[in-house]
């Protein structure tokens, strides 16, 4: 059987054993690591263009004016509505460019154009 000498020291043992590793664990949490290096985390236009499924745009010559939907998926499906007072294309595709903040290339890709008739 076991006496009371190996009892003792048991929980000074402990609470040692407590206390040191209370001090390590201190020091390498407030040890900074320099090896890592910081990071933004910002959408890119890359990330925003992924997420566009379609721009669909429709021209209404008689009053002057391009509706605009385009349809994006994100964690919910949105869908944004604008006009445009124009119905030339070149000035379509730029201003729809410089609306989603997308490259020209992107938008002329995802384009599908439609012309309302009288």
């Amino acid at each position: 059987m076991l006496r009371l000498e190996f009892w003792l020291p048991l929980p000074l043992l402990g609470l040692a054993f407590w206390f040191f590793s209370s001090i390590v664990t201190e020091h390498s949490l407030n040890q900074g690591d320099r090896s890592i290096e910081s990071f933004n985390i910002t959408p890119e236009q890359s990330e925003a263009a992924n997420n566009i499924l379609l721009i669909k745009v429709t021209l209404d010559r008689d009053r002057n004016i391009s509706q605009v939907k385009v349809k994006q998926i994100t964690q919910v499906y949105q869908q944004q509505e604008f006009e445009l007072a124009t119905t030339e294309l070149e000035r379509v595709e730029t201003a729809i460019s410089q609306k989603l903040n997308l490259p020209p290339e992107k938008v002329r890709q995802l384009l599908r154009y439609q012309i309302k008739k009288p």
